[in-house]
């Protein structure tokens, strides 16, 4: 009988783990496929023109601050709303909103340009080696831009 219950309750602890799916990651699988939305997702840091190498030999600038964060981008997925449905758009934006406080994402900046113009930034650790990071822009013309990245941390040297 000990035996049952324990299986049982581990059973229920992995089941929960499971269906602990990240709200995030469950928002971008609802409306990848959705035809008002523009999908986007690379991999790595494909991003860069230069390579390692160059970036390294740089001293000044933004590269230089970048590049030595320790930070390497594994992946980004971005969706692109693109309607004029503002009732969509509340809707969206209101899924976003509760998808990033039920994965405790911290708000990290705020910036508004005008009257519908806005950027929030919000960064989640996962670990010591992992972070999340979530950007929703907002554009008053219908544009949503929801862009979730996730980095590995490196070790520092």
């Amino acid at each position: 009988m000990k035996k049952i219950f324990s299986l049982m309750l581990i059973m229920l602890t992995i089941s929960a783990a499971v269906s602990a799916q990240q709200q995030v990651e469950k928002l971008f699988g609802k409306y990848m496929e959705d035809e008002r939305f523009n999908y986007i997702y690379r991999k790595g840091d494909t991003g860069y023109v230069l390579n390692r190498t160059d970036l390294e030999t740089l001293q000044t600038g933004a590269y230089n601050i970048r590049f030595k964060s320790g930070r390497n981008k594994e992946n980004e997925k971005m969706l692109i709303l693109n309607s004029a449905d503002e009732s969509f758009q509340k809707s969206f934006l209101s899924e976003v909103d509760k998808a990033i406080a039920a994965d405790k994402f911290e708000n990290t900046s705020y910036v508004r340009n005008g009257k519908s113009n806005r950027i929030s930034e919000y960064v989640r650790k996962l670990s010591d080696m992992r972070e999340e990071e979530v950007q929703v822009i907002q554009n008053g013309g219908g544009n949503i831009v929801v862009k979730w990245e996730t980095y590995v941390i490196k070790e520092k040297k």
